[in-house]
């Protein structure tokens, strides 16, 4: 096919410039928002940090007036047993470093943060082929979709923490694609401290073992213990065993097992809290919806499922989805465009996202931003002439667009948007594998 190069990278720089400015808006929305809004999740593991600092229970504390107001999180209902903070105390580890400064400039700072992880993530990624014009695409859709998106205005918004898990990714791509000595050590490292950070993370042993990736398996394993052993030392074990125990509450909150009085929390606590006023404000205006599968049966379908039934689920939908990769690596002869490392990354970032959907916790849609990976990897490979790969990527941007409120009068939506998301990528990843997609040239 024939292609007028000057034509098509005008139209793609045009294409570029509108996605800058969007993104640009969504920077200054995210300042503003930073300003006007609390950081809700933010604020209840800054006061889980300086409650495991001080020895306390972060995962049932319950706040009096006694209490210093540096301990309280104003929208922690004391109607329920266990407080916000469901990050394990690894996190809560992380964030003690900085945890008696005042809340504002720990605001401002996660604030940085977040956009730096986000920006440093994407340029690790991008940054071998920055003139490609597929670079450019990556480029437009990330301005677009992402740093235009719901998922990072309520990711920003809330304070959430996914971002720096992401950014570990990305560092563990970088170390794994380098050839420096210790290349997989550093890799090994990154993973196993982000699944020390977050445990469903550490699914993607699977694909290593799928791709016989040894050294790698080895230094993820030995990296994840080692970090998980320094957390239990550091916090100590009744820290982690309050934690097991508030998230099998959990469990049972997200599918609303257990009877809760509801309260008015404006009406019970301060207004005013280490100088600030909007501790208990959050964007209302930003769709909030939980997508876990669990929640989903029971708020769509009246199906109420137990935790444990899950684990099930979820080895059976990864074993079968393993089983597939493993058996078409193996008997696939033909050539594809995608390079190892990518393939590796792309598989296990769905093994993750697979078991984000079905481990019975909230899901919300800040959780989105680890399709930031998949999403970059597909685009630097993407053959746009293949009609296979053309119609899953198609369907992985109406997915975008869904999620991001274009068909807003279909029922659960956002649920809606995300599983075309997911399955689009699902059936790529085979088409990958499965060598079927032809070898475009580097150089579009």
């Amino acid at each position: 096919m024939q292609i007028n190069h000057k034509y098509l990278n005008r139209f793609v720089n045009i294409l570029l410039v509108f996605a800058l400015i969007i993104a640009l808006f969504g920077f200054v929305i995210d300042i503003r928002n930073t300003f006007k809004f609390g950081g809700i999740d933010l604020r209840n593991r800054v006061v889980g940090a300086r409650l495991l600092t001080k020895g306390l229970d972060p995962y049932h504390f319950k706040w009096t007036p006694s209490d210093d107001q540096r301990l309280l999180d104003p929208l922690d209902w004391p109607t329920i047993p266990v407080t916000r903070t469901t990050v394990n105390p690894s996190v809560l580890s992380f964030h003690s470093l900085f945890a008696n400064l005042p809340y504002f400039p720990q605001r401002i700072i996660w604030f940085v943060i977040q956009w730096f992880c986000l920006i440093a993530s994407v340029f690790i990624f991008i940054k071998n082929n920055l003139h490609d014009l597929r670079t450019k695409l990556v480029l437009i859709s990330i301005l677009i979709f992402i740093c235009g998106s719901t998922i990072w205005r309520v990711h920003v918004d809330v304070g959430q923490f996914y971002i720096i898990l992401v950014f570990l990714l990305a560092l563990a791509y970088q170390f794994f694609s380098s050839k420096i000595k210790y290349g997989n050590a550093l890799g090994g490292f990154c993973i196993g401290l982000a699944a020390c950070f977050r445990f469903p993370l550490i699914i993607m042993v699977l694909p290593m073992i799928i791709f016989k990736k040894v050294k790698m398996l080895t230094a993820t394993l030995l990296s994840f213990f080692l970090c998980l052993v320094v957390s239990v030392l550091f916090t100590g074990l009744p820290a982690w065993q309050n934690y097991f125990s508030a998230m099998a509450t959990n469990g049972k909150l997200n599918i609303e097992s257990l009877e809760i009085d509801k309260v008015d929390v404006k009406k019970i606590f301060p207004q005013i809290v280490e100088g600030m006023n909007n501790l208990q404000d959050f964007n209302g205006g930003i769709p909030n919806s939980n997508s876990s599968l669990q929640f989903f049966l029971k708020e769509s379908l009246s199906l109420q499922i137990e935790s444990k039934y899950f684990v099930i689920i979820i080895a059976t939908i990864l074993l079968i989805y393993s089983f597939i990769i493993y058996q078409y690596r193996n008997s696939s002869n033909n050539e594809t465009n995608i390079k190892e490392i990518d393939l590796f990354f792309f598989i296990s970032i769905i093994n993750v996202l697979i078991v984000d959907y079905l481990i019975p916790a909230p899901r919300h849609v800040y959780n989105n931003v680890f399709y930031i990976i998949p999403l970059i990897l597909l685009l630097k490979n993407i053959n746009p002439f293949n009609t296979q790969m053309l119609s899953c990527t198609m369907l992985m941007f109406i997915g975008f667009l869904t999620l991001n409120g274009m068909f807003a009068w279909l029922p659960y939506e956002i649920q809606f948007g995300e599983f075309m998301m997911l399955g689009s990528m699902i059936l790529m990843s085979v088409l990958f594998i499965k060598g079927s997609i032809p070898i475009l040239s580097k150089k579009l």
